[in-house]
């Protein structure tokens, strides 16, 4: 008696691995897949930036974005955004720099903007001081809380990253709201959230709260905004 064919047995098993993207060998490669145009000589002191970064990284945590694809889809892509809402000679402060972004980018981006950066985390502030030092960027850098430097300093415009949700920012500032124009922070998603949260607790009394612009996050559906928060003036 013959018997029927067995039916064949379907692997789950892709038949070919994934082809993956190969990294990009420069800044200028990186920053080109994300449609960002840069001039050589800026993209090549950001090149000089992230070396500086890398290095430091090594020994401090200062960055997960360690590689150019990684650093031009958030730092580069979140900084040039932040630079197109920036008046032409505008004084910056980048509160809680961290590792130099946005604050260093956006020294490199718009040379017009005089910038300044702070870090109340004493380490961070001086591995930041030594890559300004290196990179050779007219940018002040303040080892303290944004309430100490704003007791002593004015600014057009203080910018942010990565550092409080909005209850905390307008917490910081609510007694230093006249010692500077306006702050613009980066934010994903979650800052409808945020900013319920920070109205539910009067934070935003008498606070203007504005979204600037918006870009998608790449490799995910999410988006990225810049908003603007100032206390509008008599």
């Amino acid at each position: 008696m013959e018997l029927p064919p067995e039916d064949p047995i379907e692997s789950t098993e892709p038949l070919h691995e994934p082809l993956q993207e190969a990294p990009s060998a420069s800044l200028k490669i990186a920053a080109e897949k994300l449609g960002i145009q840069v001039e050589a000589e800026k993209l090549e002191q950001l090149e000089d930036y992230c070396r500086l970064l890398w290095d430091w990284n090594e020994k401090i945590n200062l960055t997960r974005h360690t590689d150019f694809d990684l650093f031009a889809r958030r730092d580069l892509l979140d900084s040039w955004h932040l630079a197109q809402q920036l008046a032409q000679g505008d004084e910056i402060l980048d509160v809680g720099t961290g590792g130099g972004v946005p604050g260093i980018p956006l020294a490199i981006l718009r040379p017009d903007l005089t910038v300044s950066l702070c870090d109340s985390v004493a380490k961070k502030s001086r591995v930041v001081d030594d890559i300004v030092l290196k990179l050779k960027l007219p940018i002040q850098v303040h080892a303290m809380r944004v309430q100490d430097v704003l007791e002593e300093w004015r600014y057009g415009t203080l910018v942010t990253r990565a550092v409080g949700s909005l209850a905390q920012l307008a917490g910081w500032l609510k007694d230093y709201w006249h010692c500077f124009d306006r702050l613009l922070a980066i934010k994903g998603p979650r800052w409808v959230e945020e900013r319920g949260e920070a109205r539910h607790r009067g934070l935003l009394n008498g606070i203007e709260l504005r979204k600037l612009a918006s870009y998608n996050m790449p490799g995910t559906e999410s988006e990225s905004v810049v908003l603007q928060i100032r206390r509008p003036r008599n």
